[in-house]
């Protein structure tokens, strides 16, 4: 196989990393979805951040965060999403980029700090944001708010 190829067939992979809701036991589970016709955790979710990419409901950040609200559990009937699975932190790190971001390039800005309900994103100064892992639960509001997309997320 040529490289080419390979870096095709790993784009292209259903076994690709997503940031999924929090309320999952097993990721092996979300094969299920398939079967689920009504996507009710998609209609369910009040901040519309769920997205179905290869019949999975994974989260998309780009406008809006989660609330832990556990409304796609409630509406999931094929149990994938339930809420004895609900975690406290979403499956993904997020991480700010020091080249995009305009507080790290002498800029003042505090748009992910002011919308950080855990306050785990920590300014030096009024410069040089980064967050903190211990408190940050990946719920994505900073990242819908950014103006620069300086915040990225590192699937864990």
């Amino acid at each position: 196989m040529d490289r080419r190829s390979f870096f095709r067939r790993v784009k292209n992979s259903p076994f690709k990393s997503f940031i999924y809701p929090p309320y999952y036991d097993k990721k092996e589970d979300f094969s299920k979805c398939k079967d689920c016709k009504d996507k009710d955790c998609l209609i369910a979710c009040n901040e519309k951040i769920i997205k179905i990419v290869n019949e999975k409901p994974v989260l998309d950040f780009t406008n809006s965060g989660c609330t832990f609200c556990d409304e796609c559990a409630i509406a999931c009937k094929n149990g994938v999403l339930s809420l004895p699975y609900k975690k406290n932190t979403i499956n993904a790190e997020m991480i700010i980029n020091p080249k995009k971001c305009i507080a790290w390039n002498q800029t003042i800005c505090f748009s992910c700090q002011d919308v950080c309900e855990e306050f785990a994103i920590i300014y030096k100064g009024m410069f040089n944001p980064v967050i903190d892992l211990e408190k940050c639960t990946g719920c994505g509001f900073c990242i819908s708010v950014c103006p620069t997309n300086a915040i990225e997320t590192k699937i864990i």
